[in-house]
């Protein structure tokens, strides 16, 4: 575990990044079930999925800068 501020600010954004591999493998999952029943809910979930990688990339950058 880490003891000063940098460490633990990049112990944290660590599990953020984490957490977006979670939510990615949901919205593919998600995908998956709704199998193009509800195009319109395909496209919404397929769109979330597309977000997370964007702020996945800020966070990532965010811990390369520390």
């Amino acid at each position: 575990m880490a003891g000063n501020t940098r460490g633990k600010l990049k112990e944290h954004f660590e599990g953020i990044h984490r957490n977006f591999d979670w939510i990615n493998h949901h919205c593919e999952t998600c995908v998956t079930l709704i199998d193009g029943r509800k195009p319109e809910l395909t496209g919404a979930v397929e769109k979330l999925g597309e977000a997370i990688k964007e702020l996945d990339k800020l966070v990532q950058g965010l811990y390369n800068t520390l």
